[in-house]
């Protein structure tokens, strides 16, 4: 079974909390003995925005875990993001901007992605469960 990363918890494992840091190293370490870890393009991408990292060090970082990149992400993916993103939109308009935060389209293609994989670790898991009920997510 292959497991999705969010970005949040490759950035917490190198850079994060300790506590936090810990806790996320520890869950994949839990994972990983019948788990294989994945990324979305979209995270890949958002890995080089850390401001301690070098684009070397990204890849460095998967190299050393073993985590893949699907770089190949099809059109159920796109579509179902599309979808969830569009009603979350609704959402927002119907009960204001300010009771309902701002995301960007790259949280629902890293939820969509999540969900043709199988499961998600994220320190995000209340946005992810609430636009994704059918995903399981695993909280850090």
């Amino acid at each position: 079974m292959s497991v999705a990363l969010d970005t949040n918890v490759i950035i917490e494992i190198v850079s994060g909390a300790p506590d936090v840091s810990r806790r996320a190293a520890d869950l994949l370490r839990e994972h990983a003995s019948r788990s294989n870890f994945v990324i979305s393009p979209i995270v890949y991408a958002e890995l080089f925005a850390h401001p301690a990292w070098k684009p070397e060090d990204v890849v460095d970082f998967l190299g050393v875990t073993a985590v893949a990149v699907d770089w190949e992400l099809g059109e159920r993916v796109w579509t179902r993001a599309g979808r969830a993103f569009a009603e979350y939109a609704r959402r927002r308009r119907k009960h204001g901007p300010r009771t309902i935060p701002r995301r960007l389209v790259a949280d629902f293609v890293v939820g969509s992605h999540a969900l043709e994989v199988g499961a998600l670790i994220t320190g995000d898991a209340d946005f992810f469960r609430r636009n994704f009920p059918d995903l399981r997510v695993i909280p850090v």
